[in-house]
């Protein structure tokens, strides 16, 4: 027989009476009669916290950390925003582990104790690493300062060099708002030269600094508002750079209001079989400094499972528009889109697809992109890590001014022949592979064959290798 107590407003010390009651009569023979008593949801009230363990953390933060635990009405709810509490010390680094205590007050009074027994988080990391991505693979590494202030800041900064990224620093300070991890404020610099041989003969150096606020989500959405102001410089042209380069050469100062918008369910970021992507950024620039355009971006991928086979299906849409507001009505080289590479459109050369002046590639103001594939078990493999691979994709990229879309028509044609042209004719590739999931890289062995290409494209047919994180 169970029996649900009803009573409210009962002391600490009698819930726990109550309790221990029932777990003696439940541990009487068998012949007795057991009893279940299902205490939480009487109202209780936190009467006392306290927290050992910890070097430092600040009474404002821990306040507002607090605050919900103390509001609970129920021991339900308190104990449920005391593991809350907890998980948030955890996230933001405070601490190691979290060992919670619930007790019945030493004075005798009215609700519950509660006591955070701590193992204090690290004050500080180093740290080296590897990223891939874009055709390129930089080593790094990072010092991180934790729990600066005692509210669970962070102070960050990073080094790499790669294949292109010829130096690059980034320092970021994170502040946690309201003491949530899932809600942070960012304060970030960064200085990065990147050599765009030999796709481009021009180096480029960026110097950003930038402000953030971004959320998370539990279902996987975040979000991201950031204002940032960035000195860009085209700069050290090759001797055979083009005309259209040599245009675009020298400094330029933006100044921008971004958002972003993310929703991610994927199991997983490399090689998913299951969930998907979607996410939008629109960003606006010309508040301050000499170059306006407003630009938006868009990405979508799904995967699923065919059946309860290992057969994996995989989709993904990409594109974007970015429109010039300069009195030249054209956009700055170091804004526009690039597409083509093994990380992006198959069967084609890294940036190896729109506009190009001899051998400059000079990016595009609008580009849509698109692909299907299917991840098959190999025979005699036993590792579910390496899979078959077979896809297919396209895409088209091009200018918004008066040398692509917008250019004026030839004799007998009319201007959205241009545009129709631009939709109905993509690049095509497709090919059949292998794909090796790595903890934190995918790594692509590919058979590509080029089907559609136009002129000024950069078709590669034959093997293509490929490692990232992020594929079409």
């Amino acid at each position: 027989m169970a029996t649900d107590s009803a009573v409210d407003g009962l002391s600490a010390r009698g819930i726990f009476d109550e309790a221990q009651q029932a777990a003696a009569r439940h541990s009487r023979p068998a012949q007795a009669a057991s009893a279940v008593v299902d205490i939480s949801k009487h109202s209780i009230s936190i009467n006392r916290f306290s927290i050992s363990g910890v070097s430092r953390i600040r009474h404002g933060f821990l306040s507002t950390l607090l605050e919900p635990m103390f509001a609970a009405q129920t021991v339900e709810r308190a104990v449920a925003e005391s593991r809350e509490a907890a998980g948030k010390l955890q996230a933001l680094g405070i601490v190691k582990g979290v060992h919670i205590e619930l007790d019945q007050p030493q004075n005798g009074g009215e609700g519950i104790d509660v006591h955070f027994s701590c193992l204090d988080g690290s004050r500080y990391a180093i740290r080296t690493g590897v990223n891939v991505g874009d055709d390129e693979g930089t080593a790094n590494v990072t010092g991180q300062l934790n729990n600066i202030w005692g509210g669970g800041e962070s102070l960050e900064a990073n080094y790499s060099r790669g294949s292109k990224t010829q130096a690059a620093f980034q320092g970021l300070l994170s502040v946690p708002v309201n003491a949530d991890p899932k809600r942070q404020l960012r304060l970030c610099a960064s200085q990065a030269a990147m050599d765009s041989r030999p796709y481009s003969a021009h180096d480029e150096i960026r110097r950003t600094l930038s402000t953030a606020y971004r959320a998370s989500g539990f279902n996987g959405t975040t979000h991201e508002l950031q204002y940032l102001m960035s000195w860009r410089d085209i700069c050290n042209l090759g001797l055979d750079a083009s005309p259209t380069l040599r245009g675009e050469a020298g400094h330029s100062l933006k100044s921008a209001i971004a958002y972003t918008l993310a929703h991610d369910d994927r199991d997983s970021h490399t090689v998913p079989t299951r969930g998907s992507l979607v996410k939008l950024s629109t960003e606006l620039a010309g508040l301050l400094g000499d170059v306006r355009f407003a630009k938006t971006q868009f990405e979508m991928q799904t995967n699923q499972r065919i059946g309860e086979s290992e057969y994996i299906l995989s989709t993904g849409v990409q594109g974007g528009l970015l429109w010039s507001f300069g009195q030249s009505g054209r956009s700055p080289l170091a804004d526009r889109f690039f597409l083509g590479g093994q990380t992006s459109v198959r069967g084609f050369e890294f940036r190896g697809i729109g506009p190009r002046d001899h051998n400059d590639s000079v990016g595009g103001d609008v580009f849509y992109a698109a692909g299907v594939s299917l991840l098959t078990p190999l025979p005699y493999v036993k590792t579910p890590a390496l899979k078959g691979h077979l896809w297919a994709n396209a895409g088209q990229l091009a200018l918004l001014d008066n040398r692509g879309l917008l250019r004026k028509p030839a004799r007998g044609s009319l201007p959205v022949d241009e545009i129709r042209r631009f939709f109905m004719r993509p690049s095509v590739a497709a090919g059949f592979g292998l794909v090796y999931q790595h903890s934190i890289v995918r790594v692509e062995l590919s058979c590509c064959l080029p089907l559609v290409a136009a002129t000024t494209d950069r078709p590669k047919p034959g093997l293509q290798f490929g490692l990232g994180v992020q594929f079409l």
